[in-house]
């Protein structure tokens, strides 16, 4: 596939209706982008995260579970593999942050979802054939843990559990814990301030609370903030499931995308699983 067959959207300004088709844009977009630092080739563990929100986003669409929630964790999970192998600052990743705004308020019509994931599959089928055609590839690698004392707490509305972690990880362990509490006029930077902060932990806890109520296929349950899902798969792609903890409190629903993490239930207040976080903290040399 030549580069002039990808979407207008991945380099021009979002438009509010899907796009008719693909034009030649996107040669420039890959033109602007290959050019920035952070970049020379994609290499495959990258494109894996593509994959990954390409596949998240028909099942979506197959078990008919799109919706303001779900769509916006998968423009959350689209930015971030773009942001891996173009950087911060390529014009493709600024699109990707319109997109997620966008899918956050007011929120995308599934017709425009649908032309989306159909694009990001042409983005993702060009960026194959380019890996393909180099023997220059690097395997992926989760990257080089920090060798710092914070940890970082990722989670929702709950942010009395979230402040009880942080005391507990602070007081009790002599960690530095890394807590981001949203306040007003602060959402259009929350993503550059997680990325910021999160570069430097060398272990996270994720806190999985019912916070959303979700109705699939005649069934109702509640699941973790989109947040939540986005920034725990962020940390598993950059530190490995081994420093990743899931928190999970009672009624909350977790995907299968997770099974395999290691998880920690508890009933009402995560003070009550204080043997089990040390635990987790000794067996991943947290601390002694």
């Amino acid at each position: 596939m030549n580069p002039a067959d990808l979407p207008d959207w991945l380099k021009l300004p979002i438009s509010p209706q899907p796009t008719p088709g693909a034009s030649d844009a996107l040669s420039r977009a890959i033109a602007a982008s290959s050019s920035a630092p952070t970049t020379s080739m994609p290499e495959k563990g990258s494109i894996q995260k593509l994959r990954d929100a390409v596949a998240f986003g028909k099942r979506l669409l197959e078990k008919k579970t799109a919706n303001k929630a779900t769509i916006l964790q998968w423009s959350r999970q689209m930015r971030f593999a773009v942001f891996s192998f173009f950087g911060k600052d390529a014009p493709i990743t600024k699109n990707l942050d319109l997109l997620v705004k966008d899918a956050n308020q007011p929120g995308l019509s599934l017709d425009l979802f649908t032309q989306r994931l159909a694009d990001a599959e042409i983005l993702l089928d060009h960026l194959n054939k380019v890996a393909n055609s180099s023997l220059s590839c690097q395997i992926s690698t989760t990257a080089r843990v920090p060798t710092t004392k914070s940890v970082f707490i990722i989670h929702g509305h709950d942010e009395r559990n979230a402040l009880s972690l942080s005391q507990l990880l602070r007081d009790k362990f002599d960690l530095k814990p890394i807590i981001i509490l949203a306040t007003a006029g602060m959402s259009h930077y929350l993503s550059d301030k997680f990325e910021q902060d999160a570069q430097s932990c060398t272990f996270a806890f994720a806190l999985f609370t019912p916070d959303d109520e979700v109705a699939n296929s005649g069934q109702i349950y509640n699941q973790a903030r989109p947040n939540v899902f986005y920034e725990t798969g962020w940390f598993i792609g950059r530190l490995g499931r081994q420093r990743v903890i899931l928190l999970l409190k009672a009624g909350a629903k977790i995907h299968s995308d997770l099974e395999g993490v290691s998880r920690i239930e508890f009933a009402n207040k995560v003070e009550e699983k204080f043997i089990e976080i040390q635990s987790e903290l000794k067996a991943a040399k947290i601390i002694v």
